[in-house]
């Protein structure tokens, strides 16, 4: 009874590990765009994972299932490649040790760059979150997630369209700023300062 109840433990306390160590990852991905401490972070974070449960676990599967791939992959074309490029050296006593140490790089290069890639779609997602959290794309309130993102929030139609309107706004503002500039321009051009009418006078 006890060894079970030793393993039942050992399969929590290692649960309780993942956790944490996934509410760290992404408590620090939040201070680095908030610059909050720590602690809020961790409790920031924890209530934006816990109200968005389907997606991190659909980010999860995804965000582990083609980094693994990946790894696998080139493990195995590293694998072919050397086979067929030491094979018929015939300096090589034994052409299997250097293709499994070269795969075996090659392993570590691919866990190591897809860590890197894991880490930027945790960011995507905390920051996703966040701005779902602050804003609701009303007027004043526009998401600064890209279109593409934007389809996955509930009022998506609404929140395009406010984009669309806030665009053309700028962009007649723009136009109006232009506009102006020409004209004092033109005006300036046209009637001269009378500091320049009294040097020519004089």
């Amino acid at each position: 009874f006890v060894k079970y109840l030793l393993y039942c433990l050992q399969c929590c306390l290692w649960c309780f590990e993942k956790v944490m160590k996934f509410i760290n990852r992404n408590a620090y991905i939040y201070t680095a765009f908030k610059g909050t401490n720590f602690c809020s972070s961790c409790k920031k974070v924890f209530g934006l994972l816990m109200s968005n449960l389907v997606r991190v676990g659909v980010i999860n599967c995804v965000g582990s299932f083609y980094p693994f791939h990946w790894q696998v992959h080139g493990r195995i074309i590293t694998g072919i490649l050397g086979y067929f490029m030491m094979k018929n050296d015939a300096d090589l006593q034994y052409w299997a040790v250097p293709v499994l140490i070269a795969s075996i790089f090659a392993f570590a290069v691919a866990h190591t760059f897809f860590s890197v890639y894991e880490i930027g779609i945790d960011t995507i997602f905390v920051c996703f979150a966040e701005d779902e959290t602050i804003n609701d794309g009303t007027p004043g309130r526009e998401y600064y997630m890209s279109k593409n993102l934007m389809q996955w929030v509930d009022n998506s139609g609404e929140a395009l369209k406010n984009l669309k309107k806030k665009k053309a706004q700028q962009k007649a503002q723009a136009k109006a700023g232009k506009s102006g500039d020409v004209g004092s321009q033109s005006g300036q051009a046209m009637y001269p300062s009378l500091d320049n009418v009294e040097m020519t006078d004089k």
